[in-house]
């Protein structure tokens, strides 16, 4: 049932899964009800929603137009139900500012395959990456992911190598010019660095732990079949698998890294597992295995929600 209605691009599914994103992203901030009414809480909410929804549908764009994904309706529910199963990530508006800006990034860097306009997608892609720091510090990290779709893509400009470096010292002018113009006084203005943090007590929370481990074992159980699709794709497309893993890479060093850890930051890697799976499932021909995991998957976060 599910698999037939999700499997092709219909306007009713995607309305449905908008309905499921709703629900879930105005329950994991139930505490508004509960709160002080405020214009500002209230406007600020219904813009992390709008972002939210907005993040979704780039994804599914993104993984379409690069042939990421077939055109079903996989991607959208898969993303829904994976960010939904973390409320810690939903109710961190750094983390969905610097998820949104990070999504906008990778649909450059994935396009680096046509080899078209490739100064103008490569120094968009580092200042998109920038603004996502600094919302959230370690999202810098995802500028090597230029550099590794340049490597697998087999692009030996050697000018294309400088042009990150060119959009960071643009970004740093504009940046320090900001602050200098807030303060008025060099010696005022500081710049501080985060530090590399390896404390994973934040993941003794239930809900946070489940909703990781059931992405790791996702993630185990369905990459074996996306690294199979590679080395059967023909010689031009076996490359875009290689960015897409090289992504996913870069998104764990993201969490990995991550000085203070909430769970929030395991959302970085939501947009690249979304592909992974949606490719498992349009590829895998056990009807009743794809019927019972997507079942799963749309109640996972409601699971979560009940643990205590």
């Amino acid at each position: 049932m599910l698999t037939r209605f999700f499997g092709s691009s219909k306007p009713l599914a995607i309305a449905i899964v908008l309905i499921y994103m709703t629900l879930g992203f105005f329950y994991s901030h139930r505490d508004i009800i509960t709160e002080p009414f405020t214009w500002l809480s209230t406007f600020t909410t219904l813009g992390m929603w709008i972002l939210y929804v907005l993040t979704m549908f780039i994804l599914s764009f993104v993984s379409q137009k690069n042939d990421l994904t077939k055109r079903s309706s996989y991607g959208v529910l898969l993303f829904a139900a994976f960010s939904l199963a973390l409320p810690v990530a939903l109710k961190d508006h750094a983390i969905l500012i610097a998820g949104f800006f990070i999504l906008i990034a990778l649909r450059r860097i994935i396009s680096f395959k046509s080899e078209l306009h490739m100064e103008r997608k490569i120094f968009d892609a580092a200042l998109w990456i920038l603004l996502a720091s600094l919302a959230f510090y370690f999202s810098w990290l995802y500028v090597i992911a230029i550099y590794l779709a340049l490597l697998f893509y087999r692009i030996t400009v050697v000018r294309y190598l400088f042009i990150p470096l060119l959009a960071l010292l643009s970004f740093s002018v504009i940046y320090y010019s900001i602050l200098l113009f807030q303060v008025g006084d060099p010696s005022e203005v500081s710049l501080s660095f985060q530090s590399i943090s390896l404390d994973f007590t934040a993941y003794n929370n239930l809900q946070v732990l489940a909703a990781i481990a059931f992405f790791i074992g996702t993630l185990l159980w369905t990459i074996w079949k996306y690294l199979g699709e590679q080395r059967r794709a023909s010689t031009g497309s076996k490359s875009r698998y290689s960015v897409i893993l090289g992504i996913l890479t870069v998104g764990l060093m993201v969490i990995l890294f991550t000085t203070t850890k909430t769970g929030a930051e395991w959302y970085f890697i939501i947009p690249i597992m979304t592909i992974i799976v949606s490719n498992y499932l349009e590829n895998t021909e056990s009807l009743l295995f794809k019927e019972s995991l997507l079942w799963f998957i749309i109640l996972l976060p409601i699971i979560i929600h009940l643990l205590p």
